[in-house]
């Protein structure tokens, strides 16, 4: 994508390379079995969900987050590593990353922000029952530890659909052009 260049370039690429440690040793424990993982990560991730009351990632785990984390581990991580090298190895000036890149973008983009709105709706309108004692300020700083997998999701599915309707519109301008030299 000829938007993908410069600080965006690199935005992107730290994006997908942090998203893969924090995709299998995170948010993984939500999915796979925990016996999987070494003690330090278990307790690291219970220290996050006590410490900053993501009830989210508080074990066990809701089922209807666990199969949206499963999405992550089956389809998203397959394509951050996919991201990254396209993203690593396109150091041209031509921008371009190969035929699957923009359409897998798009789809990513779109797919991860649809998971995000009920992740985001869960903490937002979280209950008031008397276990759920989070403050405004509580709620903000979570918000903003799962904002930016809406934020730049959402920009790399904009992003790859200006660059198909771009594409598109230089090809219907050009079947245009064609029509008017046939007359």
């Amino acid at each position: 994508m000829k938007s993908i260049q410069g600080t965006t370039r690199l935005a992107f690429l730290i994006f997908f390379i942090s998203h893969i440690p924090i995709t299998i040793l995170v948010d993984g424990q939500a999915f796979l079995p925990r016996e999987w993982y070494p003690q330090g990560m278990i307790d690291a991730v219970d220290w996050y969900a006590v410490t900053f009351k993501d009830k989210l990632m508080t074990h066990p785990t809701e089922t209807w987050f666990t199969s949206l984390i499963s999405l992550e581990i089956l389809f998203q991580l397959p394509f951050f590593f996919y991201a990254v090298y396209s993203i690593l190895i396109n150091t041209t000036t031509t921008t371009y990353y190969g035929p699957y890149f923009t359409p897998l973008c798009i789809v990513y983009g779109a797919s991860t922000a649809t998971t995000l709105i009920p992740i985001l709706a869960s903490v937002i309108w979280s209950s008031d029952d008397e276990n759920d004692t989070m403050t405004i300020g509580e709620k903000g700083i979570l918000l903003s530890f799962y904002l930016p997998y809406l934020i730049f999701p959402l920009w790399l599915m904009i992003l790859g659909v200006r660059e198909v309707a771009g594409a598109a519109l230089l090809l219907d301008e050009g079947s245009v052009g064609m029509k008017k030299k046939k007359k």
